[in-house]
């Protein structure tokens, strides 16, 4: 039976968990400060608590106008949330399908398969990419934003999330629907797809995540500068000679906005979608 901590225990629990927050907080708020000052405020206050303390000039977001004008970091935007969200759409649609049929289906092999794809997920990203490459290049996809999209539907991460998420849902929902005459398909999109939102917005977090920070990837198959990514441009500030660190807090900060932004508002949701992915037989 669970018992409730003390309250002096759960005052140190809280002291504990805020100093861990704060450290973890502060590399961010640095960042963020940092965007407002120039380069040589930056590196003298760097040694003291100055660091973490905002000194603002009359123009205010001088950082962010120079990071605008001098890249094209609107477009660059632009370019990653219109693939991201045809790659978040098509992802939901696969992943949770697959995971939907290793939850509920009965197939031959369907365990092997399975455990296959949890095997594939301890390979490094980075020891399939020149085999991705040589694939994306022979089928003429290189420079497109297909090369970005198509490789990055399925993920046997994901549809682990999905299936270990779907085993928690009764059978018995699915058997009266059946009763009453739906289809699998039907049952599937209209009862299992709104039991299972926690999980579609953990997933969906994720993928924007991990497309928005992709930059590898890109580099390798875009070469259009029209069609570069976030990441493709705001590795721009570092070659521009010499380096001026404000700017380049500043295009830091733009491109995390939207992350954190995704993040705050369905963060409910995406820890519920963790919680429901436990441990199932």
């Amino acid at each position: 039976m669970y018992k409730k901590p003390s309250l002096p225990k759960q005052f140190l629990i809280y002291i504990g968990m805020t100093v861990v927050a704060l450290i973890f907080m502060f590399p961010l708020i640095w960042m963020i400060v940092s965007s407002f000052k120039d380069d040589a405020m930056i590196f003298s206050d760097i040694t003291s608590l100055k660091a973490f303390a905002p000194a603002f000039k009359e123009d205010v977001f001088f950082n962010y106008k120079e990071v605008i004008s001098k890249l094209p970091l609107v477009k660059a935007m632009l370019n990653s949330l219109s693939y991201i969200i045809v790659i978040i759409a098509l992802g939901l649609i696969v992943n949770s399908m697959a995971g939907y049929a290793f939850a509920r289906l009965k197939f031959p092999k369907k365990n092997l398969l399975f455990a296959l794809i949890l095997a594939v997920m301890i390979i490094p990203a980075q020891t399939v990419m020149l085999p991705q490459f040589s694939i994306i290049y022979k089928m003429g996809l290189s420079n497109s934003y297909l090369a970005l999209i198509l490789p990055a539907i399925a993920s046997p991460m994901y549809i682990f999330l999905f299936r270990q998420n779907f085993m928690g849902i009764p059978e018995s929902i699915e058997e009266a629907a059946k009763l009453d005459g739906a289809s699998a398909i039907r049952t599937f999109f209209q009862l299992i797809v709104p039991l299972a939102k926690p999980v579609y917005a953990t997933v969906g977090i994720l993928v924007f995540i991990a497309c928005w920070n992709d930059f590898v990837w890109p580099v390798m198959v875009i070469s259009d500068s029209s069609k570069q990514t976030i990441q493709m441009a705001l590795s721009s500030l570092f070659s521009i000679q010499p380096v001026n660190y404000g700017n380049v807090m500043a295009g830091l900060t733009l491109v995390t906005i939207p992350v954190l932004i995704i993040f705050l508002s369905l963060q409910k949701y995406y820890v519920a979608g963790i919680a429901s992915t436990g441990a199932k037989n």
